[in-house]
This record gives C-alpha cells, structure tokens and sequence, in this order.
C-alpha cells in the first residue's frame, strides 16, 4: 500500500449513527422512493404499471384514471356488445319480434316469438336445434373400473377418487347431459388446456410460487384424468333451469376431497383478453403482469367446470352457506393447472358451488343466484 493511501485512510473518520448527516441522507433517500412511488400510474383496465417518465408522451402528473396504450388499441377488437345489430325476425314465422315476447336460442344466436320457440323449461335451445342434436356418444363402460366402488369413509387431507355411479341407466344420462350442455352453447368437449393463441411454454410456474402436487394427490389426479378425457365425472349431473342456466347437482352422496374436474378450456394471455365479455374467465397463472398471466376460457372448448355455480359474495354467509367445492391453481410438474374438488361432504341433490374469486382475479359476482 502506498503511503499516500495510508494517509487518506487514516484520514478518513468512521461516520457515527448519529451524524446529521447521515441522517439528511436516509431521509432523502425515503423521499426518493416515495416520490419514485408516487410518479407511476396503473392502467385501469389490465392494472399494469407504469413510470409517468416512461411514457411517450411523458406525463408530468399522475392521472385520476388512465388507460394504457396497448388496451387502448386492444379494444378496437373487441366488438361492443351495445353496437351489435340483431335480427328481430323470428326465426320460424320470419314477423317481428318485440322485445317482451322475444326468446334468444343460444346455440343458433335466433330470436323467437315465446310460442314459436319451444318449451324452453325442458330445453334451453329452440325448437329447431333442438331436432338436430347429435345422436348420443357411445360410452366405453370399461372405464369405470378406474374408480372405486365405495365412498372413502376415512378423514383423508388427501385426494380421493369420485365412487363410481352405481346405477348403468343414471350413468347414461349423467354423461349425456354434459354433451348436451356443451352442444348447447356450441363448445366442442375438451377435459384438457388447449394452447392454440399461446404456447404450452408460456405456462411457466417458475413465474409464479404454486404449491406442487405430489404424492398420493397427483397418482390420484392422472388416474382420474384417463376416466374425465373420455367425459365420466364425479357423481353428478347438468340440468337447467331459466333461473340459474345450467348448474351441475350431486346425485349420489360426494366425500371431502374428491376430484371433481378440471378446469379446462383455451388458455390466453390476459392482456390480450381485458376487453373479454365471456362469464367463465379463469385465472391460470398470475405473474402481476397482464403480458405474462394467463387465463382459461372455456368458449369454444370446455368441460364439466363450465357448469359448476359460482357462489355470489355479495350475499352474508354465502360461502359458508353454499360452497361445496374448491378451485385450486397447483404446480402439475411444472404447469400450472385449476382443480376443483370437495371441500366438505356433499350430499345427494345439492348443487355444487364454488368460490369464483379463489381463482386470483376479483370478479363481479353480485348477480350471481
């Protein structure tokens, strides 16, 4: 060491905590990133944020409410469902249609007279399509050896397989209601994600902390898949009603911890889907940033999720009262997925409830029934 070095250093005093000093500094550094806090703004529509210096323009005050450019441009897109021009014609006598007698078929997207369209208590399509279903999907009753005989009487934290539907004729038609369901809203049966706008590398749970599925959860999940892709759920059935739409009900007694189903359908980035009007948005993966979270819409594949009846958090107790089941985002070997399974016993006739909001996003449940 040199010797003018010796002399600086000892030169040099240690800075005491008590330095004023010292003190102005830590306090300026405080005010820097406050301000630095305060000179960013969140876009009101995908909530990512921005610095005001980042922006082109600059912005030299925080705005009150502020979109960003990219969903500015995004919802050019999407169209207004308020602009949309729909055919008042019925579509069996072709006469006007007014608006306190008309009924909207939701598979052919018609409007009728209420005499003309059907007896839409047992159908929630119009008369015409429903003529034209599609005769009714052979089962394979080989399946049904994947699952067990008899409900699991033990308190297990883990998951248990659904007990088979005991009766040949019930299983029939607790399988045949989910097609029809489907056919109805013209999704075609998917029990699995489907990566056509995004690729399968996308869902990267690396991005997000999931707790992992291991063990005896995830031996009893794949075994459970090889039963759902073919359409055999859990002991439940889809029916309708003009009150609720389509809801899924229990029809034979359902035990804690049982799979239900998976949360399927097309997977998207929820940047590009903010303007989305679907009513069955799931979150998939959440990175706090709209470009890199991911989300499940089942609008053109879908399976039994689609069904199941989102509780309305609005009303007291609701979730004590009414929830049965649980969606749960978990690492599968490095993908994130959404389970949904038992939360309590369910007994027979019930209708099987969740909480929408468990999913990540804070949505609007307050028409929910």
């Amino acid at each position: 060491m040199s010797t003018q070095s010796i002399k600086e250093q000892s030169n040099t005093q240690p800075i005491s905590i008590f330095d004023p000093q010292e003190e102005k500094r830590l306090e300026l550094q405080k005010f820097k990133k406050k301000q630095s806090i305060q000179k960013s703004v969140g876009c009101g529509i995908c909530e990512d944020v921005y610095h005001l210096s980042c922006m082109r323009p600059k912005l030299t005050r925080k705005p009150k409410k502020w979109t960003c450019t990219r969903c500015l441009e995004l919802k050019n897109t999407f169209p207004d469902t308020n602009e949309l021009e729909i055919d008042t014609l019925c579509g069996r006598c072709q006469k006007h249609v007014q608006c306190d007698d008309e009924e909207f078929c939701s598979k052919c997207s018609k409007v009728f007279h209420s005499k003309c369209y059907g007896p839409k208590k047992v159908a929630p399509i119009c008369i015409f399509c429903e003529q034209q279903k599609p005769p009714k999907i052979k089962q394979n009753k080989n399946l049904v050896q994947f699952l067990p005989l008899k409900i699991s009487l033990k308190n297990q934290n883990s998951f248990i397989l659904p007990c088979c539907i005991y009766d040949d004729t019930l299983r029939e038609k607790c399988f045949n209601s989910i097609q029809y369901a489907l056919y109805c809203q013209n999704i075609s049966f998917n029990d699995d994600l489907v990566y056509e706008s995004v690729s399968k590398q996308d869902n990267d749970v690396a991005l997000e902390k999931l707790a992992p599925l291991t063990g005896k959860d995830l031996e009893a999940f794949k075994r459970y898949k090889q039963v759902t892709k073919h359409g055999y759920y859990a002991p439940v059935i889809v029916e309708y009603n003009m009150d609720q739409g389509f809801y899924v009900k229990a029809v034979q007694p359902i035990a804690n911890n049982t799979l239900i189903c998976e949360y399927a359908g097309e997977v998207f980035r929820f940047a590009d889907q903010v303007y989305s009007t679907s009513d069955s948005m799931m979150s998939l993966l959440e990175t706090n940033f709209a470009a890199t979270s991911l989300v499940i819409i089942p609008q053109k594949y879908g399976n039994l999720a689609k069904y199941l009846s989102g509780i309305n958090n609005t009303k007291k107790n609701s979730k004590k009262q009414q929830q049965n089941v649980k969606s749960q985002r978990f690492n599968v070997e490095g993908e994130s997925r959404v389970i949904l399974y038992a939360c309590r016993d369910i007994r027979t006739g019930e209708v099987l409830y969740y909480d929408y909001n468990e999913g990540g996003f804070n949505y609007n449940t307050r028409f929910f029934v």
